[in-house]
């Protein structure tokens, strides 16, 4: 579907963890290695971004990226303490430790024949449900609603459950999409679908909407007034070290903020 506009919000943040606080390398001292870095899938955007533009500043240190979902790409990084995880979803109960690098927002994207043009939480938590079937229903046109989720173990499917169906469960007549551009392609060819997705992944074959009177935008982001909203995080076993830890703390910089920043540019607001 082609390269996923960035729609990440970028903050200043110190390299803490929930024990300790570090205090990172100004550069790398040698940049021979080759830094294991997973990703789920809905900050693949972010993670490609950011590893570019490390590698062309220091070219002698290359990045071996894998991505998948969460639950996935969390039993690689609990296997191997030499590797780090980039996610949007860390659970409060998670052994790793987690180092925030900016802010994320999840999209409730329909068909942009659809000319429903927002929803509030509680319906669209009814609709998940399956207790609204017909887009009438939320003030759209007379057809039948098809729901797309994401598969349990993804990372932004628990950020939704989080933020919209809390202890209630999805309708098991929800179809399922396997990864975040697989979301945005049933989404595209289904004039009655919806879904979600993060906000990197908007494009024009799809449409978010307003939740809660709120667009998805990356003002309303930065200022918090949008509702579905999940801090980024790299994750490890163990405070980083040596290059990785360089990279973190590039990351969190000014100059690794501003790779973020800049790769917004082309967003087309809804």
């Amino acid at each position: 579907m082609g390269r996923a506009k960035r729609t990440l919000v970028a903050f200043a943040f110190t390299l803490v963890s929930c024990s300790s606080q570090i205090v990172p390398a100004a550069t790398p001292t040698i940049n021979t290695a080759l830094l294991r870095l997973y990703t789920t899938t809905a900050v693949l955007p972010l993670a490609n971004e950011l590893t570019s533009a490390y590698s062309k500043r220091f070219p002698m240190l290359a990045f071996d990226i894998t991505s998948g979902n969460y639950e996935a790409m969390v039993e690689q990084v609990e296997r191997d303490a030499e590797a780090y995880l980039m996610t949007n979803h860390l659970p409060t109960e998670s052994p790793l430790l987690g180092f925030p690098i900016g802010q994320d927002g999840i999209a409730i994207i329909v068909h942009p024949d659809n000319d429903i043009t927002g929803l509030t939480t509680e319906q669209i938590r009814s609709l998940y449900q399956g207790r609204v079937s017909n887009w009438r229903d939320v003030g759209g046109p007379d057809r039948d609603v098809t729901l797309i989720s994401r598969e349990n173990g993804s990372g932004s499917r628990a950020e939704f459950d989080r933020l919209i169906m809390g202890d209630r469960r999805t309708s098991p007549t929800a179809l399922i999409a396997p990864s975040s551009a697989a979301m945005v392609t049933s989404v595209s060819r289904d004039p009655n679908a919806i879904g979600y997705v993060s906000m990197s992944y908007l494009g024009p074959t799809v449409r978010a909407v307003a939740v809660d009177g709120v667009a998805p935008t990356l003002e309303n982001v930065a200022n918090n007034s949008y509702p579905l909203r999940s801090t980024i995080f790299i994750v490890g076993q163990r405070e980083p070290e040596g290059d990785f830890r360089s990279f973190i703390g590039w990351v969190q910089s000014p100059e690794g903020q501003t790779v973020v920043t800049r790769s917004h540019a082309a967003l087309a607001e809804p």
